[in-house]
């Protein structure tokens, strides 16, 4: 509602009504009580003077007309002045000039979740007030509150740019003849080590201030590359009870190699190598590695295998 701020009202306008302090209550209900009590003893007192025929028609009379007073007569009256004075003696809803000082002239504008309660057509006797449907109006806005809420909680930190970065990612280091595998080896020892950190410039120029971005120059790599390598384990073919060749099946965890070598896939070795080349041919797990299941394409693949991290210089 609107309130006028520059109202002042005075105070010998208004006029207090007269009322009685809270205590007279009890006086009240005394003064009833005393009353009513009164009026029983009269009552017996004069009812033993009719005699029984004359006290039991005059009590039947009694209740017969004070039940049919209540569940009849009563109702009736009520009714009946209810219309009467609804048609004829309704008093304008405008007319509390008390009420009117704190108000414009104007018609009340309720918010959308608010309903007249009574009509504003003078002559309307009833309003339709279709509280369902605002109710479900209002749970409905409630639930999409709800939903933009978790939406902006979840997905707020998420960043639209990645799909470019990974995509960008896979088509410089991958391309379709590096998915062939006789042309990884050569991708692997060509490419992708030449491509993991920055080179030189087209104009020959060393990447100055560039240390740790790879060889796109604008990507900068968080830590090292990781390679991890599975093996199938190999077993001598019998034919004809002859022992004649090596067998290599497809990868799977029943076949999977988990034995330690040694540099070259060797159980010993001739000259000495660094830690790191010698690290690489020891089998690790997915507990030690902190790695899990991967499912490809052709099948899944365990959390397990032979690690080899791309440190340091590498060309």
């Amino acid at each position: 509602y609107k309130i006028k701020p520059e109202l002042n009202l005075n105070e010998k306008e208004i006029k207090k009504k007269f009322s009685f302090p809270w205590w007279c209550i009890f006086i009240a209900y005394g003064l009833s009580i005393l009353l009513v009590g009164l009026s029983i003893i009269f009552i017996i007192a004069r009812g033993i003077e009719f005699g029984d025929d004359k006290t039991q028609k005059w009590l039947i009379s009694i209740l017969s007309g004070f039940f049919s007073s209540i569940i009849f007569t009563q109702p009736l009256k009520i009714i009946g002045l209810a219309i009467f004075f609804a048609c004829f003696c309704q008093k304008d809803s405008y007319d509390d000039k008390e009420a009117n000082e704190y108000l414009d002239n104007n018609q009340l504008n309720l918010d959308n979740d608010e309903e007249y309660l009574h009509s504003i057509q003078k002559k309307s006797l009833f309003t339709y007030r279709p509280t369902i449907r605002v109710n479900r109006l209002n749970e409905s806005e409630i639930n999409s509150a709800r939903q933009q809420l978790l939406y902006n909680i979840i997905y707020s930190n998420r960043n639209s740019n990645s799909f470019l970065q990974v995509n960008h990612s896979r088509n410089f280091f991958l391309n379709s003849r590096q998915i062939n595998c006789d042309y990884t080896k050569n991708w692997l020892e060509n490419n992708f080590i030449e491509n993991i950190r920055a080179q030189q410039w087209y104009n020959g120029e060393p990447p100055k201030n560039l240390s740790g971005f790879i060889n796109d120059k604008s990507n900068r790599l968080i830590g090292w590359a990781t390679m991890r390598q599975l093996r199938v384990k190999s077993t001598l073919c019998q034919v004809q009870n002859e022992i004649t060749s090596t067998c290599q099946y497809d990868y799977s965890f029943h076949n999977e190699d988990k034995y330690s070598y040694k540099p070259g896939w060797k159980n010993s070795i001739i000259k000495n190598y660094s830690s790191s080349i010698t690290q690489s041919f020891q089998y690790s797990t997915s507990k030690d590695l902190n790695t899990y299941i991967y499912v490809g394409e052709h099948g899944r693949y365990s959390g397990n295998g032979y690690i080899y991290e791309f440190r340091g210089r590498l060309v």
